[in-house]
């Protein structure tokens, strides 16, 4: 409906099912996946998108405010922003679903058909997050999307600022009783905070490398 007679240009991957599927479980969520698999078009796009249109995510219920974070303003969150008006402005359904939407660099704001606001701010991972509020509530949601850029990966400094962001920033920004991280990457090595993060047990966890030829062993894969 989003792309109207167009349709997608790919069909859904089975991975994507899959990271829906642990989405509505309870707990923060955590996909580890290789490059290419449009993880930012899946929770990015589109699932700022469902969530505007539908007011609520299935099993946590009504949102009102998210955060969307990735590796800076200027790349990250720039580019976000710009795929939604791009995905919105060319969608009869968005702008009929969604008859009211205001951007700003870094604050996303619509109102669906049936008068429900939601509004998404974006921030860049080492950017100051704690203590944000909209509409009266905390954010109830954090997408967390490819925090770790090249330059920051050989950072020693960097990784600790990232991982402060998660855990000090993020988790305390959040809605107290309330609340959901989304966090998707993929990672550069063994020292990335998403890859510390999957073995440390604490999140729901999807992990989908690349398999570099195919057809192949289970062994080689």
């Amino acid at each position: 409906q989003v792309n109207g007679k167009e349709g997608e240009e790919n069909k859904t991957p089975i991975t994507h099912l899959r990271m829906l599927d642990t989405l509505i479980k309870k707990g923060n969520q955590i996909n580890l996946c290789h490059r290419g698999v449009a993880k930012t078009t899946l929770f990015g796009e589109y699932g700022i998108l469902y969530m505007a249109v539908y007011g609520n995510l299935p099993g946590f219920g009504e949102l009102n405010y998210i955060l969307y974070i990735s590796d800076s303003m200027e790349n990250g969150v720039k580019s976000m922003r710009k795929n939604l008006e791009v995905r919105y402005n060319n969608s009869e359904f968005l702008q009929k679903m969604l008859p009211k939407i205001s951007f700003t660099d870094n604050s996303w704001i619509f109102t669906n058909i049936s008068g429900h606001t939601l509004e998404v701010n974006g921030f860049g991972a080492k950017t100051g997050i704690r203590g944000t509020k909209k509409q009266g509530t905390r954010p109830q949601l954090a997408i967390l999307d490819d925090l770790l850029s090249d330059e920051d990966a050989k950072s020693e400094t960097q990784i600790a600022n990232i991982e402060n962001t998660v855990y000090k920033a993020v988790m305390h920004a959040l809605h107290p009783k309330k609340h959901k991280i989304v966090w998707c990457g993929t990672p550069f090595n063994k020292k990335d905070p998403l890859y510390k993060a999957v073995e440390s047990g604490a999140w729901n966890v999807n992990v989908f490398p690349v398999c570099e030829k195919f057809p192949c062993t289970r062994e080689e894969f």
